[in-house]
């Protein structure tokens, strides 16, 4: 779904994101959206076509680049366990720079779970794309369908324990949780034949 934008269209979603990330989704309406990052909402509807579309689009936008700060958080752990990889995404996610990407990331995940039809482009990719890049870190000696469901159980873990971070504000407690779940990860793919 990644694409090319026209570079007005590119700068527009550039903003929509900043808004987004200051303000989330709930109340979003493309009136009040363009003037704040102005621009006309007949523009947003003509290089976006709908509210949705847009939506949609700055998150698959926001997630290449999380992804790809993740991405380089593993190249720059070459030699790293996997374990250490996990604890160094789970530092920087929940971090008070990066927190607001992953208020944006459950609110949105939530509306398009409600509502697919609407925004079913940011569901595309929305947790598989993730998968697979756990799945290039783990040992190559498993089977890719035992590196996929690892992976599957890794990002399934550190989501749930960021979604309890964020609902009980509890950062010790879910870090501790992402402790005992690290090394035993670690653990466990020694296990794996």
């Amino acid at each position: 779904m990644k694409q090319a934008y026209p570079p007005r269209a590119a700068v527009l979603l550039d903003a929509t994101i900043e808004y987004m990330l200051k303000h989330g989704v709930a109340d979003l309406s493309l009136r009040p959206l363009a003037a704040k990052i102005g621009s006309k909402a007949r523009l947003l509807i003509y290089h976006f076509d709908s509210k949705e579309s847009l939506v949609s689009e700055a998150m698959v936008v926001v997630r290449d680049r999380v992804q790809k700060a993740f991405a380089a958080m593993v190249e720059n752990g070459r030699g790293h366990s996997e374990s250490q990889i996990i604890r160094a995404f789970w530092r920087w996610a929940t971090s008070r720079q990066h927190e607001r990407y992953l208020r944006l990331f459950f609110e949105v995940h939530g509306l398009a779970l409600q509502k697919p039809a609407r925004y079913g482009g940011y569901l595309e990719g929305a947790v598989s794309t993730w998968v697979e890049m756990m799945a290039v870190v783990l040992p190559a000696r498993l089977s890719l369908a035992k590196r996929r469901s690892l992976a599957t159980l890794a990002v399934s873990t550190v989501v749930g324990l960021l979604m309890d971070y964020l609902s009980s504000g509890d950062k010790k407690r879910s870090s501790q949780a992402l402790e005992i779940f690290a090394g035993n990860f670690d653990a466990l793919l020694l296990k794996e034949t």
